[in-house]
């Protein structure tokens, strides 16, 4: 047991020192009918269309929907299930909803502890010896684990039915109350170096687990294999950015009543995402109604409002509109970020939706698949484009359109790697698998965008020209396209874009 609490400690002082494609799914079948990098004004305007291609209906073929019924297998594994919250529209709100605390006994296998130092090993830092020791210990003990807004906390944690006074550890740790054991470990971060940012919020999350346990308000993980190398363990999960958000208030607070919010963990990607929800007027659960995906919820939450007053208005049928989010606690408009999770973890984002996400909307509104529309813009339309040249590999198929806005294809060149650049440019192999694009696609941009990110082409196709050869690639296969330029810079046209999508595409019958 003390060995167990020494590495415990290590691990939390690694961990919170910044701080502060296959997961194994279990399947359930659900049967139902059938952005922008530096996004500075919001505008609900769209600026005048002066582009716009596409080939006679009769030299192309012509995506059809599927008639029937949609089934899609949920994936989900017992953990990610099990973190599922909904809550009430949270984003107007004064103060951030109370932290989500999900506790467990997590048996920490060689592979996810040791994966901790395998950067060392690689960079010269660690010898093998030294690694392999650690491989050997780890994989000898086991121990409670906790994620604390789907942000991994591994400090200490008491047992069950721990009252908040005497605390024993073990022969030489002892602790007369819990506010003991946090002046303790306040006083340990500080003598390790960390700065006083980092500590207080070490101490809030060993606060929080101790009041969770006490007050038995957390929810239990499975027993099961937890990784322990998740891409935002440094992550304050006390973080507010909902200030980072770019929306009308006031537009927001006449649909909240209509916007369900949920929190959706995904154990592969490792993060906790937020989703909002907003449901079409008159809403009839009886009925199935199609989705309006979007990412980068953090700007694109904001169209819901005009997309809603369209439905509302008798200019557009009825559809559920569904925006996809980092939580509070991470900054989703910094680019790191969503260069991360849109292009170079963009199959794994893939996964979550086609497998987790939408099978797991399915289960709770009625959704026509076969009639959805998936968008993405600039790194979205990057992950857009990869989504739907890449439908044919999945089982689940729950979209029929795709919105690929303004792709920033430029960054799918890394300074040290590329992100599979050459299979986005070869569409995925698309069509050395299919004869034909048995999606609707429409491909969309910016006359004026191509000075906006000068200086990031490196030597690559500019945003317009990236474009222009995605037009070409995909018009040369007789694809069901649709290419259009806006006279807008780089986001600018995206609102009115989408309410001109929804009216076309969705008419109101």
């Amino acid at each position: 047991m003390k060995k167990t609490v020494s590495v415990l400690m290590t691990l939390a002082v690694v961990l919170c020192a910044g701080s502060c494609s296959g997961s194994s799914k279990n399947e359930q079948s659900t049967s139902i009918p059938v952005s922008t990098p530096a996004e500075t004004e919001i505008t609900t305007a769209y600026a005048q269309e002066t582009t716009e291609t596409e080939a006679p209906a009769t030299e192309k073929y012509i995506a059809e929907k599927t008639s029937g019924t949609i089934v899609l297998t949920n994936k989900m594994t017992e953990l990610e299930r099990s973190c599922v919250r909904k809550r009430p529209f949270s984003l107007l709100d004064k103060q951030l909803p109370e932290p989500g605390v999900m506790i467990g006994n997590v048996i920490v296998t060689k592979e996810a502890s040791v994966s901790l130092y395998q950067e060392l090993l690689d960079n010269g830092r660690m010898t093998e010896e030294e690694f392999n020791e650690i491989k050997s210990e780890a994989s000898n003990y086991s121990y409670r684990g906790a994620l604390i807004n789907g942000v991994v906390y591994t400090g200490y944690i008491p047992e069950d039915g721990y009252d908040g006074g005497y605390l024993f550890i073990d022969e030489e740790l002892s602790f007369d109350s819990k506010e003991e054991f946090f002046d303790s470990q306040r006083k340990n971060c500080e003598e390790d170096g960390m700065d006083k940012t980092s500590t207080d919020c070490f101490v809030k999350q060993t606060e929080l687990v101790f009041d969770a346990v006490i007050n038995g308000t957390y929810t239990a993980i499975p027993d099961r294999y937890e990784r322990f190398d998740m891409s935002f363990n440094n992550s304050d999960p006390f973080a507010d950015f909902r200030s980072s958000w770019e929306y009308d208030a006031e537009a927001l607070s006449q649909i909240k009543d209509h916007i369900d919010e949920y929190l959706v963990y995904d154990e592969q990607l490792g993060l906790e995402f937020i989703v909002h929800v907003t449901l079409p007027p008159d809403y009839d659960a009886a009925q199935s109604y199609p989705v309006f995906f979007m990412t980068d919820g953090v700007w694109r939450l904001n169209d819901h409002a005009a997309l809603y007053k369209a439905m509302e208005q008798g200019e557009a049928a009825d559809v559920i509109l569904v925006s996809l989010a980092y939580d509070y606690y991470i900054n989703g408009t910094e680019d790191q970020f969503r260069d991360n999770l849109l292009i170079k973890e963009r199959e794994k984002l893939l996964d979550f939706i086609c497998d987790d996400l939408m099978p797991y909307l399915g289960e709770n509104y009625r959704i026509d698949y076969a009639d959805s529309t998936l968008f993405g813009h600039s790194m979205g339309g990057v992950f857009s484009h990869c989504a739907c040249f890449k439908s044919d590999c999945y089982e689940n198929q729950p979209f029929f359109r795709y919105i690929v806005g303004s792709p920033a294809f430029f960054n799918l060149y890394g300074t040290v790697s590329d992100y599979d650049a050459d299979s986005a440019m070869s569409e995925y192999g698309y069509f050395d698998r299919n004869e034909v694009l048995k999606k609707k696609i429409f491909i969309c941009g910016g006359s004026l965008e191509d000075p906006d990110y000068s200086g990031a082409y490196h030597g690559h196709d500019s945003l317009l020209k990236g474009l222009e050869k995605l037009n070409e690639r995909i018009s040369a296969h007789k694809a069901d396209l649709t290419y259009k330029l806006y006279e807008s810079h780089h986001y600018q046209y995206v609102p009115g874009m989408l309410l001109e999508f929804l009216k076309a595409e969705y008419p109101r019958s």
